[in-house]
């Protein structure tokens, strides 16, 4: 069981619908204190924020509305409850339907937290051609994540993910989705595959000189080499980060700067923010965002 802080007076005073209510007040700026003590109660607030998550409908709000459910989800996963699983996959659903980069980025490393207890779920959406390939993809990343800890399972994800990046009949994203995931986990035994694959790639950038390929055949020798170890920050994220005081002076600065650049923010849900692409990536790599995880799922 988590611990967690001493009770802020502040929010250990409030009700507990008073407490909810935050996640649609507040906007991206919901306090850590809140947070924390949504978590301390979680027997009560549990089933509360899985409504939220559920509800098809908390995914189209418009600001601050909106965050509710990226919150909701944010700390259902921070619970670490197997029980809550449910909750997670519908999260998967929605946040893919409705491209909510701040979730589809961050379920892989909450289902790693859950553990092997989520394989058999995310293996069905793996293999369910009619979930769509952003699903699948999270939900190959999200196998890997889970079966960190289980060797046997990781070499059975790794043989997933070789079977759709060679399968030309899937869809090219998913397929690079596997094939990072290759990488990543740095499966040399799959070096053939992923040559021929960096060929693929490479023959597209000649057909279209603006085509940017994940990796080309020429590179993944060195990407491979045992000594750069694996590339795995982005299962093990932290999302929890998104409540450091720092995060939010830095996302208010950047709302900041592009109302005054009058900048459009949204995307395919009305006003829903996305992320700062050069800003450094929350998993901890040191990499600007658009070249770290944005590439896993995008």
């Amino acid at each position: 069981m988590t611990e967690f802080p001493t009770p802020s007076p502040r929010y250990h005073s409030l009700s507990d619908r008073d407490l909810l209510d935050l996640l649609y007040t507040a906007g991206d700026r919901l306090p850590r204190e809140a947070v924390d003590e949504m978590l301390r109660r979680r027997e009560r607030t549990a089933p509360e924020l899985c409504a939220v998550v559920m509800d098809k409908a908390n995914w189209t709000q418009p600001l601050p509305e909106w965050w509710a459910a990226v919150h909701a989800t944010y700390l259902v996963a921070a619970m670490e409850d197997p029980a809550l699983l449910v909750c997670l996959l519908s999260a998967l659903r929605w946040a893919d339907a409705f491209d909510c980069d701040w979730v589809t980025e961050d379920l892989p490393s909450m289902f790693g937290r859950l553990g092997p207890a989520t394989y058999p779920a995310l293996s069905a959406i793996v293999a369910d051609i009619t979930a769509g390939p952003g699903a699948r993809a999270v939900a190959l990343a999200g196998g890997a994540a889970a079966a960190l800890g289980d060797p046997r399972l990781l070499e059975e994800i790794l043989d997933t993910a070789a079977a759709i990046a060679s399968n030309d009949a899937e869809s090219l994203f998913l397929r690079q989705s596997a094939a990072n995931l290759l990488l990543d986990f740095r499966a040399t035994r799959h070096s053939a595959l992923l040559q021929a694959f960096g060929r693929e790639e490479a023959a597209r950038r000649k057909d279209d000189p603006e085509y940017q390929g994940v990796f080309y055949d020429w590179e993944v020798d060195e990407l491979l080499q045992e000594e750069t170890g694996q590339n795995l920050e982005y299962y093990r994220r932290d999302w929890m980060v998104f409540y450091d005081p720092e995060e939010m002076e830095r996302r208010e600065e950047r709302w900041r700067r592009e109302q005054e650049e009058g900048e459009d923010t949204e995307a395919h849900t009305p006003n829903a923010p996305q992320r700062d692409l050069q800003a450094p990536c929350s998993c901890g790599s040191g990499r600007p965002f658009e070249h770290c995880c944005y590439l896993r799922v995008h």
